[in-house]
C-alpha cells in the first residue's frame, strides 16, 4: 500500500536483491558487512492520478523506471567480467619477462608482473570490508619479511597465492589508452618446511591433499597458472627442498617439461631443472657421512660423488650455452661487468656487478649460491673417501678419484669467492627486481657461510655486510608494500 507507514521497508539494495533487510540507518548492516554499497532508504515518489473516466480510481500503479538502471548495472557487471577474462597474447613470452601482453574483450594491454610474500589471510581479510565494486584494497604494512630458515621438520611445503590485477586506466583517446600499463600481482604465503615421501603420489596422503600438486603439471601451461608456477611456486619449493635437504616431487620429468609446452623457457628455468636434482643428493650424503668408516661407506660415497660429477657437467654445459648466446646477441659480449662508482656497493663488496637484464642477474645469483652448497657436499664426500683410506679428513690425495676431478676446486676458500660474487650481484638485483623475496634464500645461505667463518677468525666484514643488506631488503619490501597498497585490485585466480 502506497503511503501507509510501516509497509514499505528495506534498503534499495536488499529490495533489489530480494533479501531481508535489517533496516539499520543510515545504511543497513547486511550490505556493509558483505562489502556491498547500500543504496539507502530513499524512495521514488509515485503519483497516482485518477481520471474522470475511471471515477478517480487507478487499477494499478504506473511502472517505476527501473529497467534502465538495472540494465546499466548488468552491463557494468558484464563489462567487469569481460575485463577479468585475460589471456596471454601471442606470441607467448617467457614467464620471467617482467612485462606481459594480455588480451580481453576490452582490448590488449601490457601488465607488469610483480610478486610479494605476505600473510595472505590478514591482508585480504581487511580489504573485504572496504571493497567497492568488487575491488580489493590490500593491507600489507604489517607483513613480515620472508623467513627461509629451514625447520628440518615433518611438515610438508605449503604455498598459497592469490593473483590480483590492477587494470590499466582508460585514457581520453585510443592512443593514450594503449600506452597505459596494468599490474599483475601474485600475493603469496609459504612456510619453510619440506618433507618427502617415497610413496607414489596416488598413495601419498600428503600429495593427494596438496592443492598445487594434485591438478598435475598440465594445469600450469597457461596464464596465470603458468606464471604462478614458474615465478612463485617452483623457485620457493626448490629453495625449501635445498635448505631442508629433502627431495621434491618437482624433480620428476613431467614437472620440468609439461608446464612449458606453450611458453618459452629461460636460462633460469633450465638452471632450476638441474638444481632440482640436488636435494636428493644432499639427502643421500646426509645418510652416508654419519656412518662408521668402512669400505661400504667409501663405495657409497664414491657412487654419490660420481653422480655429483655428472650434475656438475650439466652445470658446465648450461653455462657454456649462456656464454655462447650472450656473445652472439650482446654488443658487450660479457655476462656481467664491474659497475662504476655511482652504482657501486658497500665494503667489502664495493665493486658490485652489473648485468644486461634483471633476469641474467638473478640467474647468476642463483647459480653461484647453489654452487656453494653443492661444492660443500662434494667436499664432505671427498672427506669420507679419504677418511676411509687413510684415517684423515683432509681431501688432499687424488688416488681413486674420477678423472679430471680437482679437489682444490671445492675448498672453503673457493666457496668464499662464490659468496662474494653473490653479494656483488645482489646489489644490482635489489635495484631492479620486482620480486625482492627471490633474494631471501641466497642471502640466508651466504650469511650462514660468513657466520660460520667467523668462528675461524674471518668473515666479520662480510657478515656485517649481509646484516646491512638484510635491512635494505626489508626496507625495499616495505616500500613495495606501500606502493601496492595505494592501488585497487581485482582477484582473478587463487592457487593452493
Amino acid at each position: 500500500m502506497v503511503g501507509v507507514p510501516g509497509k514499505y521497508k528495506g534498503c534499495n539494495t536488499c529490495r533489489l536483491r530480494r533479501v531481508k533487510c535489517d533496516n539499520t540507518r543510515p545504511f543497513c548492516k547486511k550490505c556493509t558487512d558483505y562489502g556491498r554499497e547500500c543504496a539507502g532508504y530513499e524512495r521514488e515518489t509515485v503519483f497516482i492520478v485518477g481520471t474522470p473516466e475511471e471515477k478517480g480510481r487507478c487499477a494499478s500503479h504506473p511502472p517505476r523506471n527501473l529497467s534502465s538502471s538495472r540494465k546499466s548495472h548488468s552491463d557494468d557487471e558484464n563489462q567487469q567480467a569481460d575485463q577479468l577474462k585475460l589471456t596471454a597474447a601471442e606470441p607467448w613470452q617467457p614467464a620471467w619477462n617482467d612485462m606481459i601482453s594480455l588480451t580481453s574483450k576490452s582490448g590488449t594491454h601490457w601488465f607488469r608482473i610483480v610478486a610479494h610474500q605476505t600473510n595472505l589471510d590478514s591482508s585480504m581479510q581487511s580489504s573485504k570490508a572496504s571493497s567497492q565494486e568488487n575491488k580489493i584494497a590490500l593491507s600489507l604494512m604489517g607483513s613480515r619479511p620472508l623467513d627461509v630458515t629451514p625447520t628440518f621438520g615433518q611438515e610438508d611445503f605449503k604455498l598459497k597465492s592469490s593473483c590480483l590485477m590492477n587494470l590499466p586506466t582508460s585514457g581520453g583517446s585510443q592512443a593514450s589508452s594503449s600506452n597505459t600499463e596494468g599490474l599483475c600481482l601474485f600475493l603469496y604465503e609459504q612456510n619453510s618446511s619440506a618433507t618427502y615421501s617415497n610413496e607414489r603420489h596416488w598413495k601419498d596422503p600428503a600429495a593427494l591433499g596438496d592443492a598445487i600438486r594434485e591438478p598435475g603439471p598440465a594445469a600450469y601451461q597457461n596464464f596465470p597458472a603458468h606464471h604462478f608456477f614458474a615465478r612463485v611456486y617452483r623457485p620457493s619449493a626448490i629453495w625449501a627442498a635445498l635448505l631442508n635437504r629433502q627431495p621434491t616431487f618437482l624433480c620428476s620429468p613431467e614437472w620440468t617439461i609439461v608446464p612449458w609446452e606453450h611458453h618459452p623457457r629461460t636460462p633460469l628455468d633450465d638452471l632450476l631443472d638441474i638444481v632440482v636434482l640436488l636435494p636428493s643428493i644432499y639427502s643421500r650424503a646426509d645418510r652416508i657421512t654419519p656412518l662408521e668408516p668402512s669400505m661400504d661407506r667409501q663405495l657409497k660415497a664414491k657412487d654419490l660423488l660420481s653422480n655429483c660429477i655428472n650434475i656438475e657437467t650439466q652445470f658446465d654445459i648450461w653455462y657454456s650455452v649462456i656464454e655462447q648466446n650472450t656473445n652472439e646477441s650482446s654488443s658487450r659480449g660479457h655476462l656481467y661487468w664491474v659497475g662504476d662508482a655511482a652504482t657501486g656497493g658497500q665494503p667489502p663488496f664495493a665493486e658490485s656487478f652489473n648485468y644486461n637484464s634483471p633476469l641474467m642477474c638473478l640467474v647468476h645469483v642463483y647459480y653461484w649460491t647453489v654452487l656453494i652448497g653443492f661444492h660443500q657436499c662434494i667436499y664432505s664426500l671427498l672427506q669420507v673417501i679419504f677418511e676411509s683410506e687413510s684415517g684423515t679428513s683432509s681431501p688432499t690425495m687424488t688416488s681413486d678419484l674420477p678423472p679430471g676431478l680437482d679437489p682444490r676446486k671445492y675448498q672453503p676458500a673457493e666457496n668464499r669467492m662464490l659468496a662474494a660474487n653473490v653479494c656483488r650481484s645482489m646489489e644490482f638485483a635489489l635495484r631492479t627486481t620486482g620480486q625482492p623475496d627471490l633474494l631471501a634464500a641466497p642471502l640466508w645461505i651466504v650469511t650462514d657461510l660468513f657466520n660460520r667463518m667467523r668462528s675461524f677468525g674471518g668473515g666479520d666484514m662480510e657478515y656485517m655486510w649481509c646484516t646491512n643488506f638484510q635491512g635494505r631488503l626489508e626496507t625495499r619490501s616495505r616500500e613495495m608494500s606501500a606502493w601496492l597498497q595505494d592501488k585497487r585490485w581485482r582477484e582473478i585466480s587463487r592457487f593452493g
